[in-house]
Order: structure tokens, then sequence, then C-alpha cells
């Protein structure tokens, strides 16, 4: 039973959500091509925080998205709640990106779930899940081709979802692919998450977390 402040800063969307004993009580986010994490996280938490009567003081617990994604994205939601739990002597509880996209899809649908973040030209994120959120192919950076996931898809239905939909859509073509467009990580997919781990007291250590980067940054992608 926990009071949370999420944060999804992975993706263009700067995401901020409360959740209350694993349930979302509010959440402010924006979808922004130019990536506003650095102007508005902080903006964003004080609006939300505000708009839910609640003090940061009185915050159980800082859950963060912890990518793959955004290498500058991923490093400012880190560094936000970092320094909240330092200030505030709150745990952490980390989440994978792509584990809390896959759990916000899961339906009794009998196809396997594949979340695809967007990563450099010809590449995505990947992970692979079934209907039971077993990991069949856990994150990692994907060379697409037309032969991507061809072993899952002469068995299965996927869907695959997230924002390196449009690039999976350009190399597979498969009566047993679905897709799924204009899905974004958000802070709004690790409440239930983050109240089961609160739960377990399955928090991150503050001194030695870092994103799930995946890949070296390269500082000629401004955006990234």
């Amino acid at each position: 039973m926990a009071l949370i402040l999420c944060i999804e800063t992975s993706s263009k969307n700067c995401s901020v959500s409360i959740a209350r004993d694993g349930s979302v009580v509010d959440t402010v986010e924006q979808i922004k091509d130019s990536f506003i994490h650095g102007q508005k996280l902080h903006v964003f938490c004080q609006k939300l925080l505000a708009k839910c009567k609640v003090d940061l003081s009185e915050i159980d617990a800082y859950a963060l998205s912890l990518g793959p994604g955004s290498y500058t994205g991923l490093r400012i939601g880190t560094s936000a709640v970092k320094g909240f739990a330092f200030v505030f002597k709150k745990p952490i509880i980390a989440i994978p990106t792509l584990y809390s996209m896959a759990f916000a899809k899961k339906s009794t649908n009998d196809y396997l779930l594949c979340p695809v973040v967007d990563s450099r030209q010809g590449e995505v994120y990947a992970s692979m899940y079934n209907t039971d959120l077993e990991c069949l192919e856990p994150s990692h950076p994907h060379v697409l081709s037309s032969s991507s996931f061809s072993k899952y898809l002469k068995k299965n239905k996927i869907l695959f979802f997230g924002t390196g939909i449009g690039k999976v859509k350009d190399f597979i073509c498969d009566n047993n692919a679905l897709f799924e467009d204009n899905f974004f990580p958000s802070a709004k997919y690790l409440a239930s998450l983050s109240e089961i781990k609160y739960t377990k007291s399955e928090f991150a250590e503050i001194n030695s977390l870092e994103p799930l980067y995946l890949k070296d940054f390269m500082p000629n992608n401004s955006k990234n």
C-alpha cells in the first residue's frame, strides 16, 4: 500500500504519474519531437503534485522507467529520481521500459507481445513476451530484416507496438504480424508494477543505478 511517483522519459513522451496502491491517481504528460524532458520534467512533477494535493515528502517511493530508449531522456529521468530519493530518503523502483509496455498490452488474446522502441537507423530495441508475460527474448538492439522474428511468426501471431513500429512495418510483412500505431511508453504503465515491487521491497541501489542504455551514446544524434 504505497503512494508512488512514476517517471517515464525513455521516449518523446515526458510523462509523470502518481499511483496509489497500484492504481493511477493522475498523469501529466506531453509528446514532443523536440524532447522537452530537460525543461518540463520537474515542472510536470510540481504540477501533478499540486493537482493531487500531495507534497513530495509524502511520496513513499519513486518509480523509474529504466530503458532502453533515449539516452538523454533516460539520463534526465534517472537524475531526477536519484535527487528525490537522496533528499527525502525514499526508495527507487526501477522497471524496464519494454516490460512495462508489454504489461500494459497484456490481454486474453492468444498472441505474443513484441514492444519495440526506436533506436538508430535500421534498428529497434525489442523484447518478446508470451501471454503470461514470460520473457522469450530479453531487451536487445535488433537489426531489422525481412527475417526478423521469423521463428516466432511461423507459429504465433505477434503484436508489434511502440515507438519503433514504423521501422518494423518497413521490414516485416507476414499474416501473423499485427501492428499497433501511436503507442508510447507512459508513466501510467508503471503504476501496478511499481506497487508489486514496493510490496516485495525490490528497490534499486541509488549509488549504482544506471539506465538500461544497451548501446553507447552517439553524440551526432541530438534528439537521443
